[in-house]
């Protein structure tokens, strides 16, 4: 049997769309270790795909199938972890990733660009974050899609402080936009002006980035929530505000009241993210919104960013590990 961990990936919003003079999406976010996405194969007598997701595995699988022009391999991918789908979580793409991964191995394909592995299962048409991540993990900035059909080339790539930890708060029966409702939705939205794209980009590279590579906590934060709310006022004709709803916005008001600065939405939300100092402070702000917020049907979790990327975990009998040199870290 042979095993891929994935981290998940906070989106912290996008530097463009609709605006013909300046490349479309790109922007900036994180991977995070929890909740993680935890993917099987193992030999089977013809494909199949069973647990949470089933449908999407089967789904990302005939992608590939197309894509490389071969059959499928006679396997079984089951999900035995999975994150919630449709809350900012980058879901998708780590599982359509995860998914080629496996099919590689198991048929002896590869290895494989991260270009040539989004294009098999089609991933990375926007956002090209949780792409870059799920290779390197880290923080990820990139530039926008440049050539129609080819992922967002990579800006930068820097990694997280171990210390700085987030809170996860999520909205119990509340999704985000996704899917056909989130293709309508851009084109329902204005363009972004140059102005507001340039302000992100210096935002981006001239203060978050060599913040982040200083690990000065306090600047990294100012710098993520100006640019998440910046990011976020781009939004307003779909979620009426810079966060898909009220309760968001209240989430956010709380996290801050609370003294944490670096708060913002991941990606379409529902998922609101509040970067601590520390695990200390990280629980101390569990504890505060959920007393100033008793009531809500709100789940937190608390996570620390993830520096690695996805990982090939293997049995000691498993006949596909050294079959195949692919370039996410293999583990025994």
């Amino acid at each position: 049997m042979l095993e891929i961990r994935t981290p998940s990936r906070l989106h912290f919003g996008l530097l463009s769309f609709g605006n013909p003079s300046v490349a479309a999406y790109g922007g900036c976010g994180v991977m995070i270790q929890q909740p993680a996405l935890r993917l099987t194969v193992d030999h089977a007598d013809c494909f199949s795909a069973h647990g949470v997701a089933a449908a999407r595995i089967r789904e990302f699988a005939q992608r590939w199938s197309r894509h490389h022009e071969q059959a499928l391999p006679a396997v079984t991918i089951r999900t035995t972890h999975s994150p919630r789908q449709h809350v900012g979580l980058g879901l998708g793409t780590q599982l359509g990733l995860g998914v080629a991964t496996l099919l590689n191995c198991a048929s002896q394909t590869g290895p494989e660009s991260i270009e040539s592995l989004a294009a098999s299962v089609g991933r990375g048409a926007r956002s090209a974050v949780g792409c870059y991540g799920f290779r390197q993990g880290g923080f990820i900035a990139e530039r926008g899609v440049e050539t129609a059909g080819q992922l967002s080339p990579l800006e930068s790539r820097t990694k997280f402080p171990a210390d700085w930890t987030f809170l996860l708060v999520f909205q119990a029966k509340r999704s985000g936009i996704s899917g056909k409702a989130e293709t309508t939705a851009f084109r329902q939205l204005p363009p972004v002006s140059l102005d507001v794209t340039n302000q992100l980009k210096r935002i981006l590279y001239d203060e978050m980035t060599p913040a982040l590579q200083g690990a000065d906590y306090d600047h990294f934060s100012d710098g993520l929530f100006r640019y998440g709310e910046l990011a976020g006022n781009c939004f307003v004709k779909v979620q009426g505000g810079a966060y898909l709803n009220q309760l968001s916005q209240r989430t956010v008001d709380a996290l801050q009241q609370f003294g944490v600065r670096g708060v913002g939405q991941s990606s379409w939300g529902p998922t609101i993210f509040g970067l601590c100092a520390n695990r200390q402070q990280a629980e101390a702000a569990r504890d505060y919104l959920g007393e100033t917020l008793a009531g809500e049907e709100l789940e937190m979790e608390i996570t620390a960013a993830d520096n690695s990327g996805a990982q090939l975990i293997a049995d000691a009998q498993c006949d596909w590990y050294d079959a195949v040199e692919n370039s996410v870290a293999p583990q025994r």
